[in-house]
């Protein structure tokens, strides 16, 4: 049992490393996004957890979208890598916004429906395959 609860903890300590399988792209991103007729809504930093990732992120309203954009950004990489709006740091309730489009760059995501920023104010980089948190910037 003993080895058994020690092999969990080392694949759940692990296991959503930098292994070479489907990684997250590493080539820069840099999206055509032109915040200077939109309306900023939220900004947080974004904090590595347990991870390496760092950047801004900023939430707009442009023209009745909600868009996330990540500027300048940076992630140590990892498979299956999700950005998450959350209520939580946990992703107890969340909307997933769509794979990391890179470790690098300024990237964009759609806020689909109408999240009440109130209650979803976490952005998060969440490995979905082993159920990792990443980093997380709280949006204020």
């Amino acid at each position: 049992m003993k080895r058994t609860l020690s092999i969990l903890v080392l694949l759940s300590a692990f296991g959503c490393g930098d292994g070479e399988e489907n990684n997250t792209p590493t080539v820069p991103v840099d999206d055509p996004f032109e915040p200077s007729a939109a309306v900023l809504l939220r900004e947080g930093t974004m904090v590595g957890s347990g991870h390496t990732v760092s950047g801004t992120v900023k939430v707009y309203d442009d023209g009745g979208q909600k868009i996330v954009v990540f500027d300048p950004f940076t992630s140590q990489n990892g498979p299956d890598l999700k950005v998450y709006l959350s209520t939580d740091e946990i992703a107890s309730e969340y909307l997933n916004l769509g794979a990391l489009k890179s470790t690098t760059g300024k990237q964009t995501y759609l806020v689909t429906g109408m999240p009440d920023f109130d209650e979803y104010k976490f952005v998060l980089i969440w490995c979905e395959q082993f159920s990792v948190l990443f980093g997380v910037a709280k949006l204020e």
